[in-house]
């Protein structure tokens, strides 16, 4: 299996990009298990930085947002069947609050920089009740800095998972959850998109990437507890909330998550958040 993992390319090396925080681990589990590649570079990044990278053309294939996909729909074609989603709860995206989420309206709430499907799904959520908050996006350092600025804040990835939030706020909305009790559908966090420019040159290479992204993504899910044994010791977590959040996160791309995905994308137009309908462009699955 290695062996697929061992190429040499008389170019550049392409440059992979990889969503920072713990809900990648399982993505790239095999490839992470592999001696350093000449003809393979990953930037690890949150998944904002990413998106401006890919935007950039300084990534080649890379986890996205799925808004940022909808923004570049043009520029970027997405690899089949995989994903970072969940089926309500997600625990990592999350608003804390003073108030509840009805009294937000004309109320400071801090959007993280750090992410932008989630900055767009609670601007949605907001919009379909009719609540319109006072938007800020900066960085969140901790709970005290968050009742100074503002009366609810937007936390994603790691942080959301370490810090005690409830000890804090009286008011804790997994967005998952929201999600799935506005639609009955999965949310569809991250998807993986190759640039068209790349992928129409090196269809070859691409075609070899999907198939050791699924290798990696399929040993990954084998190995949760291994996963989740280095994530808690990493993070100072405990294992226990690594293994439920794991067990919470789905890497695939399925009938039911492409439905959630074209009803956020829709909702995002039809709510004028989005000003253009979205197209989903993949490329043909790789021949085993």
């Amino acid at each position: 299996m290695k062996n697929q993992f061992k190429n040499n390319f008389a170019f550049r090396p392409i440059i992979l990009g990889r969503i920072i925080y713990m809900n990648a681990a399982p993505v790239y589990y095999e490839i992470d298990k592999c001696p350093k590649l000449d003809w393979l570079k990953i930037v690890s990044a949150p998944p904002s930085i990413l998106n401006n990278m890919m935007a950039k053309n300084e990534l080649d294939i890379s986890p996205v947002s799925s808004i940022a996909y909808a923004k570049h729909q043009d520029e970027w074609l997405l690899l089949p069947d995989l994903s970072i989603a969940c089926f309500g709860k997600v625990m990592s995206v999350i608003l804390v609050s003073k108030k509840p989420f009805e009294k937000l309206d004309n109320k400071k709430v801090i959007i993280t920089d750090k992410s932008a499907a989630a900055a767009e799904l609670i601007k949605l959520l907001f919009s379909i009740k009719k609540i319109k908050p006072v938007y800020e996006t900066r960085p969140i350092q901790c709970p005290d800095e968050i009742k100074r600025y503002a009366e609810a804040a937007l936390i994603i990835g790691d942080k959301a998972l370490k810090e005690n939030w409830h000890v804090h706020f009286d008011h804790i909305y997994d967005l998952g959850e929201m999600w799935l009790e506005l639609t009955g559908l999965p949310f569809v966090f991250a998807l993986w998109a190759v640039r068209k420019s790349f992928a129409d040159k090196k269809q070859e290479t691409v075609s070899l990437i999907i198939k050791i992204f699924n290798i990696s993504r399929e040993e990954g899910k084998k190995n949760l507890e291994d996963i989740a044994k280095k994530a808690s010791e990493i993070l100072g977590i405990d294992i226990a909330i690594c293994r439920k959040y794991y067990e919470l996160l789905n890497y695939n791309l399925d009938s039911m998550q492409l439905k959630g995905l074209r009803t956020f994308f829709d909702k995002l137009y039809h709510e004028k958040i989005l000003h253009q309908k979205v197209h989903l462009n993949f490329l043909p699955t790789p021949d085993p």
